[in-house]
């Protein structure tokens, strides 16, 4: 029983060293931590995404009916109808920048003409000059002044889809009948025949057979335009 004072004093001196070592890891836990925190590089400062330019505007290019005139260079565009007044009718066709026109009082008074169409100004004339077109257009209508003869008649035209447009006998049967047509946005057909040299009211044709009946014989009619000629 001698023994129990210095076992217990030992025991007591191994408790306070097992609670002192505890504290000492615990203070060299947090010291690492916080030593690790400093270490660690400041968080990067939101960036907000760079904002997406605007489209450069691109220049406006010609459209049918825009008024420059320059769409109606290409392609193939038809204007018909009455000129002011009623007194005669007209045609005329572009492809590409040639043109041709028509015009008729269906009764004794024609021209055909040709010439060019660009930059929204039209000078057409017939190649014996009894015939003269000048006009501003664009893809949607065409106005101006055409001649024939000794009658000049204002007009304004709407460009117009087949069947309205220019018509002739074919030239292989022009003997037969030498006759020219304009067809209307109605229907209408004015045209004038040659016979003889001397001109009268062509007869019908039909615009979906495309043939005229002359003295019971049926006589082919085309389409014309600057492409095939008049």
């Amino acid at each position: 029983m001698k023994f129990k004072a210095p076992l217990l004093t030992l025991g007591a001196g191994v408790l306070v060293a097992g609670v002192l070592y505890g504290m000492n890891v615990s203070v060299g836990n947090d010291l690492a931590r916080n030593n690790a925190a400093e270490d660690q590089p400041p968080p990067a400062a939101a960036t907000s995404a760079a904002p997406t330019p605007s489209p450069t505007p691109s220049a406006a290019s010609s459209a049918p009916g825009d008024g420059s005139g320059k769409a109606a260079q290409t392609g193939t565009i038809t204007y018909a109808g009455a000129v002011d007044g009623g007194a005669a009718s007209l045609g005329v066709v572009v492809h590409n920048g040639k043109a041709i026109a028509y015009v008729c009082d269906g009764k004794a008074a024609e021209a055909w003409m040709d010439g060019e169409m660009a930059n929204g100004e039209a000078q057409l004339n017939s190649a014996k000059l009894t015939g003269k077109l000048v006009a501003t257009y664009n893809a949607g209508q065409i106005k101006g002044t055409v001649t024939a003869g000794a009658k000049t008649y204002t007009f304004t035209l709407k460009a117009v889809a087949p069947p309205s447009g220019l018509y002739r006998s074919q030239t292989s049967l022009r003997k037969k009948l030498d006759a020219s047509w304009i067809v209307l946005p109605d229907g209408t057909q004015v045209g004038v025949q040659n016979r003889n040299g001397v001109l009268q009211p062509a007869p019908p044709f039909d615009v979906n057979n495309k043939t005229a009946v002359v003295d019971g014989t049926n006589v082919s009619i085309e389409p014309t335009s600057p492409a095939s000629g008049y």
